[in-house]
């Protein structure tokens, strides 16, 4: 009797809109972030109809993610400990819910909101 032995080779795809808006959410739940940056205006991507609002790039090469992200942060909130936490949870929450491995996560701190009163 002979077997049958069936391969299915299967991908998923998953889009850079939808890494950002995790990346997005996991940045927003650290205590000390008050946003992300807005993206820099680059003349070249303004022409090429680039649609991205916020300032978080990704790189994907195979199935290794790198991440650059810009945040404001509340003027109250210790600056370093902020931005190792949002390296942390954005790291967790990407490869929890993704399976992709991270192997960088840039944090820029681009301004510092004034706590209201």
């Amino acid at each position: 009797m002979n077997e049958t032995e069936t391969v299915i080779n299967s991908s998923l795809k998953v889009s850079d809109d939808v890494i950002a808006e995790i990346i997005s959410n996991a940045v927003m739940e650290v205590d000390g972030v008050a946003g992300i940056a807005k993206a820099k205006k680059n003349p070249i991507k303004t022409v090429m109809k680039d649609k991205r609002k916020s300032d978080i790039k990704t790189e994907l090469v195979g199935d290794v993610l790198e991440i650059t992200v810009g945040i404001i942060i509340k003027s109250d909130a210790k600056a370093v400990a902020t931005a190792e936490n949002v390296q942390d949870k954005i790291k967790s929450s990407v490869q929890n819910m993704l399976n992709l491995t991270v192997t960088k996560v840039n944090v820029n701190i681009a301004d510092c909101e004034e706590a209201a009163e």
